[in-house]
């Protein structure tokens, strides 16, 4: 008698088929979530490294001076640093808005506005401003910083989700007195840590308490206090 090789499954062997399928899809999603965070996390990090590097390449064609935010610019008659530093970017003063959505946006930032990073406003502060607090000393020229290893140019910020019109580009670091007050911060976009630019140009992941946390004296953004 011949072997038939070409029986057909029977319904309850698909359903056995499928459904140990369906739990292996279950078992590897989880894992394919945490490589997905994990590529936006990198790709982030990469951007900030870029707009570090756009930083620094700006202070070295304008007498080491940081580029100035939105906070201080116009006043100054100056461009904010988004516009600023596009053309270290490979961008024009009229293309600069195609960085908004490019490398000025993290990838894990499920905003559609505003940009998602943000710089530290301590380094355009005048001793006479109503918003100065501290030391009178001014922190303009990159070579004026005591420790740029350790002192934070930009991070990434939170925003308000409700209000995809806001626009802000910098953090009003010098007020902050609580680690509440430094909400802006994106604290867990990327696995409860966020991405940071330092003054040096290398950018790296932190825990917001390990950037400022009063009660541990522990302030990166304030470069008189930067370790």
């Amino acid at each position: 008698m011949k072997t038939d090789l070409h029986r057909a499954f029977t319904l309850i062997e698909l359903l056995v088929v499928i459904a140990i399928i369906a739990i292996l899809a279950a078992m590897m999603l989880p894992a394919l979530a945490r490589a997905k965070d994990s590529a936006r996390g990198s790709q982030c990090l990469s951007q900030m490294r870029q707009i570090g590097l756009a930083v620094r390449l700006y202070a070295d064609d304008h007498e080491d001076q940081f580029p100035r935010s939105q906070h201080s610019a116009f006043a100054h008659g100056q461009l904010p640093w988004g516009r600023a530093i596009a053309p270290q970017l490979g961008r024009t003063e009229q293309t600069w808005s195609n960085l908004l959505s490019g490398v000025y946006h993290c990838p894990a930032d499920r905003r559609t506005q505003p940009w998602s990073y943000g710089q530290n406003v301590y380094f355009e502060l005048n001793p006479d401003s109503d918003d100065y607090v501290g030391s009178p000393q001014t922190w303009r020229r990159v070579a004026s910083i005591p420790h740029p290893v350790t002192t934070v140019l930009q991070a990434e910020m939170s925003g308000d989700p409700n209000n995809l019109s806001e626009t802000a580009d910098h953090f009003m670091a010098q007020f902050w007195v609580t680690v509440q007050d430094a909400c802006d911060v994106a604290a867990v976009r990327h696995k409860g840590r966020s991405n940071y630019n330092f003054v040096d140009g290398h950018a790296a992941g932190r825990e917001p308490r390990q950037t400022f946390d009063p009660a541990k004296q522990l302030d990166l953004w304030n470069p008189l206090l930067a370790p």
